[in-house]
């Protein structure tokens, strides 16, 4: 079979059922990317005779004879094409993974087409830009300047990366090639909670191409989070490599190894597990309360304090007199706050690539934000050196926090150090049986209660904050029960991680928590704008961290970091200049829709 793909022709064989997606990168093109696997995100977007098609869902044979254009083979003779300029001179992309499918969608569009943006492009997502970017790039805008020696400072000049951005050359976790190279899939449990009572794996190893099955008698009996922090006491040891109760749906249960994706897959479909099924719990305030079913008991854990409410982790501290604030408080404001289900959804999937070098040091390639706390991870899951073990990044596909977690590096570790060959992993895409979304594709949900007062005795309009409880997803989804962080003393915290894991599938998604308790904060702060009659605006000008401020949390020890809202006063005027300016638009008719308008902000300390 032929194939014609930028100018050059491959004399090449698809495998049955092959997509032209993995046909196209088996051939060399990186530029395009996997994203979805299902036709949504349109980062595998190529030319088919000029016409863009999702190539992630076209058969690759329907290619044969045909004219293929990727993003390489869109500039000619070392000249950009227009819309690839365009892209460059309004800085269209953040991270660049959605870029080239961007691009090869519209540089095919007519002059009609771009009038109707959001129609034309309702099958080419980006997560990083909000799309205002994109939208100057595709009507001719150039907002970069020129770099010209000490005009710099205070200059709007492009990305380093640009250029290989909007041709496809910049390398992501997948987008590299290493000889021998092994392929790991997983297979995940159907049960939200059970105890796996045998595993037969003689089916998987004798599957042509498989190379080692993985299960929890393999791996490193050690407790570790996957969650990615400074200090790993912010969060709760209760997680296996490979463990043999699961604790949601969708957990590993093993893991096969073999020379191609299809043997891997195979080798997970022959595996036999014998499950216990145990109760499970999807609620974390009922968790928490005596006789709930236990999720985490983890005996010999040091953190288990309360095992039998699945209490995996207490924190307490406070600074002030907590009691006498609210004894002096004007002003008390008590609610609950519930947040909607969300997922940071990059487009590019966790991802690691691991091998071994000439000196035997572990190599790990990854997508995460978080290379040096990973390795610290490796270190201790395989007791290694850390000077043997190299974690590193180049191109990052998305992160906004989501990133930072060891979802990959440590089982395709496990498959390097086992096998000593080279080892690629992706988390889409896993072999799990049973109903239900993809194993990685249903988000979180929280919820959230916040008491706050207002010191009238000494200053009325500088905000108190007693207590934020809030529940938070871990793996597994331990909740964590939290007083957070307030504005100005008296304050108190305490945290209990609770065990459990998602409502529905009870798939486990790890939220950080931030996002949750700003908006409980945010929501209580209106609420007492509104109470004392002061301006919102004017409420959280006020209330904002000042040079000289400490950053209050649950100790008033001394530290050498200088904390302050640097550049909020001027956010703060940006915003209300925008409300008060309006957008034009008048409200449709109907009782479906509502008008109104609000503002949000937040500071982290990191």
């Amino acid at each position: 079979m032929s194939y014609h793909v930028n100018g050059r022709t491959f004399t090449s064989e698809p495998a049955a059922g092959q997509c032209l997606r993995t046909f196209l990168r088996e051939l060399g093109w990186f530029g395009v990317k996997k994203g979805c696997d299902a036709g949504d995100c349109g980062a595998c977007t190529v030319w088919l005779d000029r016409v863009p098609v999702q190539s992630c869902i076209v058969p690759a044979f329907r290619a044969e004879g045909r004219q293929i254009t990727t993003i390489e083979g869109l500039a000619q003779n070392g000249e950009l094409h227009p819309m690839q300029r365009a892209f460059l001179e309004a800085q269209g992309f953040q991270c660049g993974f959605c870029t080239a499918g961007m691009i090869m969608t519209v540089a095919s569009l007519t002059e009609e087409d771009r009038q109707d943006l959001p129609r034309v492009l309702k099958g080419s997502l980006c997560r990083c830009t909000g799309y205002r970017a994109i939208e100057d790039a595709i009507h001719g805008i150039k907002t970069i300047e020129d770099d010209r020696p000490g005009t710099a400072c205070g200059a709007s000049l492009p990305a380093p990366a640009s250029e290989g951005i909007v041709t496809g050359k910049v390398r992501y976790t997948l987008d590299t090639e290493i000889e021998g190279l092994l392929h790991l899939k997983l297979l995940r449990s159907p049960h939200a909670h059970a105890r796996i009572v045998a595993i037969r794996k003689e089916g998987a190893l004798a599957t042509p191409g498989v190379h080692a099955v993985f299960t929890w008698e393999d791996v490193p009996r050690r407790l570790y989070t996957t969650a990615i922090h400074d200090d790993h006491l912010a969060d709760p040891d209760d997680t296996y490599m490979l463990d043999n109760v699961v604790r949601f749906v969708g957990q590993r249960v093993a893991a096969v190894v073999a020379d191609s994706e299809a043997a891997a897959e195979e080798g997970c479909r022959r595996i036999e597990v014998d499950y216990e099924v145990l109760p499970a719990a999807f609620d974390p305030e009922e968790a928490m309360q005596v006789g709930a079913p236990v999720i985490h008991d983890k005996t010999g854990d040091p953190f288990v304090r309360h095992p039998e409410r699945n209490v995996l982790l207490d924190v307490h501290g406070g600074v002030g007199d907590v009691g006498a604030g609210f004894a002096e408080a004007d002003v008390i404001h008590e609610a609950d706050y519930a947040a909607h289900r969300v997922q940071h959804a990059h487009l590019e999937t966790h991802a690691t690539i691991t091998w071994l070098d000439e000196q035997q040091r572990l190599n790990v390639r990854t997508s995460s934000q978080s290379p040096f706390i990973a390795r610290a991870k490796l270190s201790y899951l395989f007791s290694l050196n850390p000077v043997d073990i190299r974690v590193f990044c180049e191109r990052v596909g998305g992160g906004f926090g989501g990133k930072q977690e060891v979802l990959t590096e440590d089982i395709c570790a496990l498959a390097t150090l086992k096998t000593g060959r080279p080892a690629r992993v992706h988390a889409r895409r896993g072999i799990r049986r049973g109903p239900g979304p993809p194993p990685d594709a249903d988000p979180g949900q929280s919820r959230g209660a916040s008491e706050w007062h207002a010191d009238g005795a000494r200053d009325a309009d500088r905000l108190q904050h007693r207590r934020l409880r809030q529940p938070r997803w871990r793996d597994a989804l331990p909740c964590l029960r939290r007083i957070d962080r307030g504005l100005s003393v008296p304050e108190q915290e305490d945290r209990r991680v609770c065990g459990l894991h998602q409502p529905r599938t009870g798939r486990r998604h790890r939220g950080y928590g931030l996002s949750q308790s700003i908006f409980a904060v945010e929501s209580a702060m209106d609420e007492l704008a509104r109470a004392l009659d002061l301006d919102p605006f004017e409420f959280r000008r006020r209330n904002a961290v000042r040079p000289g401020d400490p950053m209050i949390s649950v100790s008033d020890e001394p530290e050498d970091t200088e904390y302050g809202s640097y550049g909020l006063d001027q956010c703060l005027d940006l915003v209300r200049d925008a409300l008060a300016r309006g957008n034009g638009v008048a409200v449709p008719e109907g009782d479906d829709w509502l008008a109104g308008q609000g503002i949000a902000m937040a500071m982290h300390d990191t």
